[in-house]
């Protein structure tokens, strides 16, 4: 089940950081999601994610994927 929940929000998880430009920290993506209003469920993923500097969407939803 937590599977399921994880492949639900990384599919929508694009939608809320459209107007990202990477590289990114976590904290930009962050602050990014929630400019975007982008649900509790999406912005907790991206609150686990490592502290590191993202080169791309396709690399952060891999890393979000990794720790479910």
């Amino acid at each position: 089940m937590a599977t399921e929940t994880i492949y639900r929000t990384t599919a929508r998880i694009t939608a809320y950081l459209d107007d990202i430009t990477f590289p990114a920290s976590r904290a930009e993506i962050l602050r990014c999601a929630e400019d975007n209003e982008a649900p509790d469920a999406i912005l907790d993923a991206i609150e686990k994610l490592p502290e590191l500097r993202y080169w791309s969407i396709r690399e952060v939803l891999a890393k979000i994927e990794a720790s479910a």
